[in-house]
């Protein structure tokens, strides 16, 4: 058996070591970097070795080096706002009024879902009866008709002059509910039509729509605000009947400013010719220390009331602002624009005035739900 070949053992001297050499013996490659860089003293780079953004060689007067506010013409300019010693926008700056405010094209409105090849199904489906998988059963259960003749596949093509009977009953494509929020600017007529060929508000919001909506209650032309549009006659004649108490509320610019004796008398009551006027409050306006804008908020539906309370008191009101209506607020939607309540907003409607006793009440007066209401003037 072979004996293995052991490697020659090398015997290095103790001085030979990297760790026991001096710095001095040791190449400055070989040597860890904290140990390179230990015991030497900070070395400050020439003034040629700077990088041009370093050069601080200018002096304060050079006006690239001043900060932006001293280089900017004038001097410092202050942040506007009332906390930061600015001033703030007024809500009803003077501007010049335009000659002519509105100039709508009116477009042709896309035409109703008739339901013309449409499937049986589907077609049963739009008009209210049951989902598509539910109007499946009802067919296949020879329950409907089209023209007489019972049909029982459900993807039968619907032809245009088709008469469909479900269980007797005719069917047809419910109108679909809209319920539009607009925010009226000003120098348009709260109607759904003008005998002076006027813009209306329907001229700005109508061509969107294929189904006929009308304004809910009115806002003379030079008002703006809040307006609602809608084609459910039983919602519209709730809002507007006096039992349901809808809040609405108005910013006013006077041509003066509003006495304290005057503001007393409004908080207390003001009679008018055709009645007597509570608000349910009344306030100056935060952002306007002169006091010719005030806020107040009232329930009545009367033809031009809020102008007619100012007027009154020997006032001239210059701009009148509708920012609350039945709980719905001006929020991200900008002066002439609109849009279509979210699911949320319109269950709270109709719960606010879905109230058993209102609805007794407006049957008593004789009021017809499912007709389009009269509207009133109530700015």
């Amino acid at each position: 058996m072979e004996e293995k070949k052991r490697r020659p053992r090398i015997q290095r001297p103790a001085d030979s070591s990297l760790k026991q050499r001096s710095e001095s013996e040791r190449p400055a490659e070989q040597r860890p970097y904290r140990e390179r860089n230990e015991g030497r003293p900070y070395e400050r780079r020439d003034h040629d070795e700077r990088r041009p953004w370093q050069d601080r060689s200018r002096g304060a007067s050079d006006p690239a080096r001043r900060p932006f506010r001293e280089r900017s013409e004038g001097g410092y300019r202050k942040p506007s706002g009332p906390d930061r010693g600015g001033f703030k926008k007024k809500p009803f700056g003077k501007k010049p009024a335009p000659r002519e405010t509105f100039h709508i094209e009116r477009k042709p409105k896309p035409p109703l879902p008739t339901g013309v090849g449409m499937p049986l199904n589907k077609y049963l489906s739009h008009c209210g009866l049951a989902s598509r998988r539910k109007a499946v059963d009802y067919i296949e259960k020879g329950l409907v008709t089209v023209n007489g003749e019972v049909k029982l596949e459900p993807y039968y093509r619907v032809q245009e002059g088709d008469v469909i009977h479900c269980d007797g009953q005719l069917m047809q494509i419910q109108e679909r509910l809209v319920y539009v929020l607009l925010n009226k600017p000003k120098g348009l007529i709260t109607t759904t039509s003008d005998e002076h060929g006027r813009p209306t508000v329907l001229d700005l919001v109508d061509p969107s729509f294929p189904e006929r909506i009308y304004p809910v209650g009115r806002l003379d032309r030079d008002t703006t605000g809040l307006l609602l549009l809608t084609n459910d006659g039983d919602l519209a004649a709730k809002l507007m009947h006096p039992s349901s108490q809808v809040q609405k509320q108005y910013r006013v610019g006077l041509d003066r400013p509003l006495s304290q004796a005057d503001f007393d008398r409004i908080a207390q009551g003001v009679e008018l010719e055709d009645g007597p006027l509570h608000v349910n409050w009344i306030r100056y306006s935060v952002e306007q220390p002169k006091k010719d804008v005030v806020e107040l908020e009232i329930t009545e539906g009367r033809n031009r009331v809020v102008r007619r309370l100012f007027e009154s008191l020997g006032y001239r009101v210059r701009k009148l602002d509708r920012f609350y209506f039945a709980g719905l607020t001006k929020k991200d939607l900008q002066r002439g624009a609109f849009r279509e309540l979210t699911q949320r907003e319109i269950i709270m409607l109709k719960h606010f005035t879905g109230h058993p006793a209102t609805a007794r009440k407006a049957s008593a007066d004789g009021i017809d739900d499912t007709a389009e209401p009269e509207m009133d003037a109530d700015s």
